[in-house]
């Protein structure tokens, strides 16, 4: 099985039987982010970790979600700026 393959059908176990709490790990997959920008959520307290047993973090996955959409807003200029300036008719 290809991996690109192995991806998607990991994507649809998600979509399929979504579970409440996840792994960091899955998390990232989840939303699309690194686990060391879900790790830095966590020790800005932006979002909650849960950790039923030493070693274990888990996160909601409802709690995900409400920090996604609720940053939703317009988007700051940052890399590729300049260029979007130049390609609109800009200087």
């Amino acid at each position: 099985m290809t991996e690109a393959l192995q991806i998607i059908l990991a994507r649809l176990d998600a979509i399929a039987a979504p579970k409440r709490f996840c792994s960091i790990a899955s998390a990232a997959k989840y939303c699309d982010l690194s686990e060391d920008s879900l790790r830095r959520l966590i020790e800005r307290g932006d979002l909650t970790a849960h950790r039923p047993v030493r070693g274990k973090i888990l996160i909601d996955r409802e709690e995900l979600d409400r920090l996604i959409l609720g940053s939703a807003g317009p988007v700051r200029g940052s890399r590729g700026s300049a260029t979007r300036t130049r390609l609109e008719g800009g200087q």
